[in-house]
């Protein structure tokens, strides 16, 4: 009498698991030096919060939205970017250098910070168009 009986393949798992332990390897590689670089200037990229940025950074990214918030708001006043320059000096920011580029379409500035329990700190800002208005700003030394 014959005997049948199904046969099936069992998977090797050789590659799979060294597969999962490279993917996972590269992720938090990844992980790591995107936070490197975004704790080097976490206000400039727009993450002044923990854990890229320390205290000193979050004091520091309230000062440049009231910046920002400023530059935005005279410039939608004025429809130009002419007094931005004057709109972002306040009581604790101060403008070192102005450069407006011809046609008006963007003002370069170097501002000094006075950030609270920090001291001194320097942005370099650019703001650019009409409307909407775009700010970028990086921090240089003073």
């Amino acid at each position: 009498m014959k005997h049948w009986a199904l046969v099936t393949a069992q998977p090797q798992p050789t590659g799979s698991r060294l597969a999962v332990v490279a993917v996972v390897l590269a992720v938090v590689v990844g992980v790591v030096a995107v936070g490197g670089v975004l704790s080097g200037d976490p206000v400039g990229y727009g993450v002044p919060v923990w854990p890229f940025a320390n205290a000193a950074d979050e004091a520091e990214g309230r000062v440049m939205a009231s910046v920002v918030t400023a530059a935005r708001a005279d410039a939608a006043s004025l429809g130009s970017l002419a007094g931005v320059p004057a709109a972002v000096k306040a009581g604790d920011v101060e403008v070192l250098r102005t450069q407006v580029e011809r046609g008006g379409l963007a003002v370069w500035l170097l501002l000094r910070l006075q950030v609270p329990s920090v001291g001194v700190r320097c942005r370099e800002v650019v703001v650019l168009g009409a409307t909407p208005v775009e700010v970028n700003s990086r921090r240089v030394d003073c």
